[in-house]
């Protein structure tokens, strides 16, 4: 059993993040307790009040480290792409790929609940401002420039499609056509998607 004199605060905190990281991967968010987190360890749950305000703070931050590592996956793919399409295409198959590869930790950033009252910290709003920030900007090239409130709007619609499919998928309810994964179903969403904003702006333009 460790003693509280065996790792320096940062080292403790790093292993409390990656006790209940592990726990997530074995067990899923709902297994997560002080308890868990601490015996994973090798310390008592005394030991986490003394570093953090509570568990939810520990799951906020395995949270923004998945949300970071989802930003950078989607980054890597769309930085293979030109074309404004192909780009938001590589975005959305990103997601549902990363989901699919990393189902527990994925769900953990959607399944959990903090406890009534608890403040969300601003970092980890600004890592999700930061996803949606991604979205937003690769719809640029089909909006003008004075349409960014509707560009906002639309980065929603389209990432609730693609999230949907990725949700469906993990939890084995998506029920794909034959010969469609769901990367595939999600770059059908997105296509459609870009085909009806440009056939709007055609019949707007007319």
């Amino acid at each position: 059993m460790g003693r509280r004199s065996d790792h320096s605060r940062d080292e403790l905190i790093a292993l409390a993040v990656s006790a209940a990281r592990a726990i997530i991967l074995e067990q899923g968010v709902a297994k997560v307790s002080a308890r868990a987190i601490a015996g994973r360890m090798g310390y008592s749950p005394g030991t986490l009040y003394n570093l953090f305000e509570g568990v939810d703070e520990i799951l906020y931050r395995v949270n923004i480290e998945t949300l970071q590592d989802l930003g950078a996956a989607a980054l890597a793919e769309q930085a293979a792409q030109t074309d404004p399409l192909a780009r938001l295409i590589a975005l959305g198959r990103a997601y549902v790929t990363y989901a699919e590869e990393h189902p527990q930790l994925w769900l953990a950033v959607f399944d959990f609940r903090p406890a009534a009252g608890t403040v969300t910290p601003v970092w980890f709003e600004d890592a999700v401002a930061l996803l949606f920030a991604i979205i937003t900007e690769s719809l640029a090239p089909f909006f003008g420039e004075d349409e960014e409130r509707l560009r906002e709007a639309s980065a929603r619609v389209l990432w609730s499609g693609v999230h949907g499919i990725s949700l469906l998928n993990v939890t084995g309810r998506l029920g794909q056509p034959e010969g469609m994964t769901a990367a595939d179903m999600a770059t059908l969403l997105i296509r459609t998607f870009v085909h009806g904003l440009e056939t709007e702006r055609d019949r707007s333009a007319d």
